[in-house]
């Protein structure tokens, strides 16, 4: 290209312009800037996190004392009367009501063997020649040995379990009924004798029915344990009183006291071999009856096979209470008319009216 004459301009050419110069001026497009690492900014109404951070989630209270809810009992459906039938069905063949039932029974023959006497008072004085005050005396007999026997009874229990107190209260209440025919032949006062230790060995059945009802019961079912064996207590009474005079019609006067006593002997084998102490032992007891007792028992410790307490009973801080002292004078009343009543009744009929009463 010719340099350019005197008077006339340089060309504007892309060689002759800086760098810097804009690209209108040199006819040059803009490139874009290159390209940036994409960020997410939060929007302007939102806080920065570092600045402000998010606002804390309300904490959920702990769970305290949750227990899980017992299962519904085998064979039970969602509509209520099933429900109540498969509960009363389970209630019914339970482990636990076998217990109440062989308590039961064990109250029918203490009873029995006690009100036996109350019928054999008759014949027995007539035979031998005793006065209705020595009468009264081997009336009264089984009441020394019963007076102190429920509070060591207590004891015992508390420290060795009420299964094996049971069993050996009834073994021995039971010898000693069946051995009184034997001892009235020999002795007066050894048939005396026999009747303080049927008083002594039947004062520790009721501290052994709370003991038993308190570890195999929930606190919902013990009144009704309580109920069923306290109805085989009175019904020993009615066994005692009603089959006594018939069996000493067909076998003589010690007749009771032989039958008795041998069912007492049978009561204790089976109560060896079915009953344990507490339901954990139970070989045979299912798994829901175990863990609807154990749930219903929450204020009881469990008893540990082989566990005694060796803590002895605070009886003077409960003979300090004044509501201990009104449970022994309202248990004193009912017991004098109680066994007033049973141990002469049958007396007071043969006195006053000896036709009436032919059967005694």
């Amino acid at each position: 290209m010719a340099p350019p004459g005197p008077g006339q301009l340089l060309p504007l050419t892309r060689s002759l312009l800086p760098p810097s110069a804009p690209p209108f001026l040199s006819g040059r497009r803009r490139l874009p800037p290159p390209a940036r690492a994409q960020t997410s900014r939060p929007p302007p109404w939102q806080p920065h996190s570092l600045l402000c951070p998010a606002p804390l989630q309300p904490l959920r209270p702990l769970a305290r004392n949750r227990t899980r809810p017992v299962a519904a009992p085998p064979g039970a459906s969602a509509a209520g009367g099933g429900e109540a039938q498969a509960l009363a069905a389970e209630f019914m063949t339970s482990e636990r009501v076998k217990v109440a039932a062989m308590l039961g029974l064990a109250l029918a023959l203490c009873n029995a063997d006690r009100v036996v006497m109350s019928v054999a008072i008759v014949p027995l004085s007539q035979a031998y020649g005793w006065t209705p005050s020595f009468a009264g005396v081997v009336q009264s007999s089984f009441l020394w040995g019963y007076l102190i026997s429920p509070i060591i009874g207590g004891a015992l229990v508390d420290y060795y379990g009420g299964k094996r107190v049971m069993a050996y209260g009834v073994a021995l209440w039971s010898f000693a009924t069946f051995l009184s025919p034997w001892a009235a032949a020999r002795s007066l006062w050894l048939f005396i004798s026999t009747r303080i230790l049927l008083g002594v060995a039947e004062g520790v059945a009721l501290p052994c029915m709370n003991n038993m009802v308190l570890r195999w019961f929930p606190r919902t079912e013990r009144s009704s344990a309580v109920g069923i064996a306290m109805a085989g207590f009175q019904l020993g009474n009615t066994i005692g009183l009603l089959l006594s005079p018939i069996i000493m019609s067909r076998t003589g006067t010690f007749g009771p006291f032989v039958i008795f006593g041998l069912f007492g002997f049978l009561w204790v084998l089976v109560w060896i071999s079915a009953i344990t102490g507490t339901p954990g032992e139970h070989p045979q007891i299912s798994a829901y009856e175990l863990e609807y007792i154990t749930k219903g028992q929450k204020l009881v410790k469990p008893q540990v096979q082989g566990e005694k307490l060796k803590k002895i009973p605070p009886f003077r801080n409960l003979l300090s209470k004044w509501p201990t002292w009104a449970l022994i004078s309202a248990n004193a009343m009912h017991s004098w008319g109680y066994f007033v009543i049973l141990s002469w009744m049958p007396v007071y009929f043969k006195t006053v009216s000896p036709d009436s009463a032919a059967c005694f």
